[in-house]
């Protein structure tokens, strides 16, 4: 196998520094909210110049906005990870609220970076796009579960209903779970048996009695 040339493995490198960086933007903007970041912070929290930060992103803007792109590939990544490793509609939906209720993606550092974005989205577009295509992207995910699950056992409400209720009890745990009891501890097990319950509300067959303390 011939060795990468010097084009690539440059390339490679500046990935590298480029996902490093943004690694570190997540994490200052997890401490200290999207207003506070500058990319000092930044520099300081990667250990390298803060020459390298601006010559990586040149702005504060661009830096923000890489590390909400990197949220969001990072995301995507894992629910279909997640949800792509069963065949069965209703074991794919525990995969998902497994993997967006308490995971390491969906851990209380990242909800926090999320929130923070979540909140200037009113204000600025690129923001808002993003959280659009994202919210189009997991619906997309979750109806055709839904569906399946609704050829089996038909709810109530239409399945693209159900969906959507469920992606909104989603996006309202992670809310919470910034707001919480004031103990800095977000209770995932109660968070995804809320989930459950309500599924079962509508799919008592796939997520009834025999199932209930699988959270």
């Amino acid at each position: 196998m011939s060795k990468p040339d010097k084009k690539s493995r440059d390339a490679e490198k500046v990935a590298r520094r480029r996902q490093s960086l943004t690694q570190a933007a997540i994490t200052v903007i997890a401490r200290k909210g999207l207003p506070g970041v500058t990319l000092a912070d930044v520099a300081r929290e990667a250990g390298c110049g803060y020459g390298l930060v601006s010559f990586h992103f040149e702005t504060k803007d661009r830096l923000l906005l890489a590390a909400l792109d990197a949220l969001v590939e990072e995301y995507r990544a894992a629910w279909h990870a997640r949800s792509d490793a069963h065949d069965d509609a209703a074991a794919k939906l525990a995969a998902l609220i497994d993997l967006d209720l308490g995971s390491d993606v969906t851990d209380d550092r990242h909800i926090a970076v999320w929130t923070a974005f979540w909140a200037e989205t009113s204000r600025n577009a690129d923001y808002r796009a993003r959280f659009s295509e994202l919210n189009r992207a997991y619906l997309a995910r979750l109806e055709p579960l839904i569906s399946a699950l609704a050829q089996k056992e038909p709810p109530a409400a239409d399945y693209r209903l159900v969906a959507g209720g469920l992606s909104a009890i989603f996006d309202g745990l992670w809310i919470e779970s910034q707001v919480g009891d004031g103990q800095g501890k977000t209770d995932w097990t109660r968070a995804r048996a809320i989930c459950w319950a309500y599924l079962r509300a509508f799919f008592p067959k796939s997520f009834g009695t025999e199932t209930s303390q699988r959270p």
